[in-house]
């Protein structure tokens, strides 16, 4: 089922500009493509369940073999990154992720185009996504309302993926699609910094 010429679902992989990127999806997972200035600029993950719960954790594939990057909350108050290659390298959550491939071309030399892929959680009405990895090397989105009464069986757009050959600019156009689908938010080009942050440091704590 190809959703779009850059990131479609072909023979149970994820295939993201050429490069399969996980492995047995599984059947419930929907994609949902994103048209943005005229043409197709990444894809939402779905999905649906056959019970409505409040709590909903379920696997998208198998990650092996690739390097990837990811920002997880390891306390209420605070962030960390932790590198990894594979799905049970990622932490419990994990809200948001940048993975690094090589295009599938011929011969696939060293000048092959390095493609990397942003995984960015979101919020969908009264439900929040995050995602972490399990010992069968998964990636599984926790998908929950944090209240027992309100509950769903399907989520559709759960996490935006996004792929290109520059990471900053992939980061920084997964931010703006957000911004247009939510329509909660600011990209930090449309904001004016107020003077006071002159007097940050690298640790702002520590500045302080």
């Amino acid at each position: 089922m190809t959703i779009t010429s850059n990131i479609s679902v072909q023979n149970d992989n994820l295939v993201v500009q050429g490069k399969t990127i996980l492995t047995k999806i599984p059947d419930n997972i929907i994609l949902t493509p994103v048209t943005g200035n005229g043409f197709v600029s990444g894809s939402f993950i779905g999905a649906t369940f056959e019970q409505s719960k409040s709590l909903h954790v379920f696997p998208i594939g198998v990650l092996e073999g690739l390097r990837f990057m990811c920002c997880f909350r390891f306390k209420l108050w605070w962030m960390t990154q932790r590198m990894g290659s594979c799905g049970k390298d990622i932490p419990l959550e994990t809200q948001f992720m940048l993975l690094e491939s090589k295009d599938e071309v011929e011969g696939n030399g060293d000048d092959a185009p390095t493609v990397y892929t942003v995984f960015l959680p979101l919020l969908e009405g009264q439900f929040r996504a995050v995602l972490q990895g399990n010992e069968k090397n998964e990636i599984e989105i926790c998908f929950e309302s944090g209240d027992k009464a309100v509950e769903t069986s399907q989520g559709t757009h759960l996490v935006y993926v996004h792929a290109g050959t520059n990471p900053f600019e992939v980061i920084r156009q997964s931010v703006k699609a957000v911004e247009r689908h939510m329509q909660t938010f600011h990209h930090r080009e449309k904001k004016k910094l107020p003077s006071f942050l002159d007097w940050f440091g690298w640790c702002t704590w520590d500045a302080f």
